[in-house]
């Protein structure tokens, strides 16, 4: 049977393939001759058992992927697939992580163990991309978690400078919003009636404007490779959705180091691809829903992350397969 991995995906509409980790996995993978199948995640009914969502698993074959492309991807007709046809599964739905996320991610909590889930239920929704760098206060940085507009008013008026806020639940820097110490609560409970019932708060940090954010990608014990994403002008957003640009900076060995400490602790809970943001060696956010950038990761260190990950995912497919036989 020919080797074959699924994809678990947004709309097609709703991909990004300048950005998407999952179109440059499928270049990889079809270029080394592994079928690779598309599943429409939000188009697939949650309300089926597990055993027969998992069993009939509506999806494409991506036939060929180009990236540069119109259509990146071109797709294969429609069939019913069983989740024992595939050895890995790339999870790329991304956030939010909400109960339409849930109730279908909840299904893949009953493949096979021996298939690699990238990243594996139920971590990837029982955790927050915006709080488990509290897991790690050696290397985090300061940050409050709100659930109440009390709550949210206090961990801003206790700063001595500015604050960022952000939603606990969204990405690509939606929501996030700066206040000064001294914004009215008026203000604050505006922001808090928009994204409650959690509102992450941070101090600014200073770095984002000196020298921008750092995304590092890691894989088990493995680091993919980085890249600096720099506010575009005027911005302070160094999300590149949101305008901010690509860079090259190597990372310090405090950030390797925190990178070495979040994967010991998160890989045996079946979050193995790790994006870790970090302000200065401040870390802000560990993404493991669905972590992008390993295009850019390529283009501004001149590398092929994107094969190195490929080898690790059939490397940790060999090793299941041991254990199981």
């Amino acid at each position: 049977m020919k080797t074959r991995y699924l994809l678990v995906a947004d709309r097609l509409e709703d991909l990004n393939p300048e950005f998407d980790l999952g179109v440059c996995l499928s270049t990889e993978l079809i270029g080394r001759g592994i079928a690779v199948d598309y599943l429409d995640f939000p188009a697939t009914d949650p309300e089926q058992p597990s055993d027969d969502y998992l069993g009939s698993l509506p999806v494409r074959e991506i036939l060929s992927s180009d990236a540069g492309r119109e259509p990146f991807w071109e797709l294969g007709p429609d069939r019913t697939a069983d989740v024992r046809e595939y050895r890995v599964i790339l999870q790329r739905k991304d956030p939010p992580v909400d109960e339409g996320f849930i109730s279908r991610t909840r299904h893949f909590e009953e493949a096979p163990q021996k298939i690699v889930q990238i990243n594996r239920p139920p971590a990837t929704y029982e955790l927050s991309e915006h709080t488990a760098a509290l897991r790690f206060p050696e290397f985090a940085a300061p940050t409050a978690v709100c659930s109440s507009l009390e709550d949210l008013v206090e961990a801003v008026r206790v700063l001595p400078g500015e604050a960022v806020l952000k939603p606990e639940n969204t990405y690509c820097g939606i929501g996030i919003q700066f206040f000064e110490p001294g914004v009215s609560e008026e203000k604050l409970t505006a922001y808090w009636d928009e994204w409650k019932p959690h509102v992450i708060v941070q101090p600014f940090l200073e770095a984002i404007e000196t020298s921008g954010d750092l995304r590092i990608l890691t894989i088990n014990d493995k680091v993919l490779g980085s890249v600096l994403r720099v506010p575009a002008k005027g911005s302070r957003l160094a999300n590149l959705h949101q305008g901010a640009v690509a860079a090259r900076l190597e990372p310090t060995p405090r950030q390797l180091e925190a990178c070495r400490v979040v994967a010991e602790e998160l890989n045996p809970l079946g979050l193995y691809l790790l994006g870790l943001d970090f302000i200065g060696d401040d870390l802000t956010e560990v993404n493991f829903t669905s972590p992008t950038t390993i295009v850019q990761v390529n283009r501004v260190n001149g590398i092929r992350a994107d094969i190195e990950l490929v080898d690790e995912l059939e490397r940790m497919w060999r090793a299941r397969s041991q254990l199981s036989s």
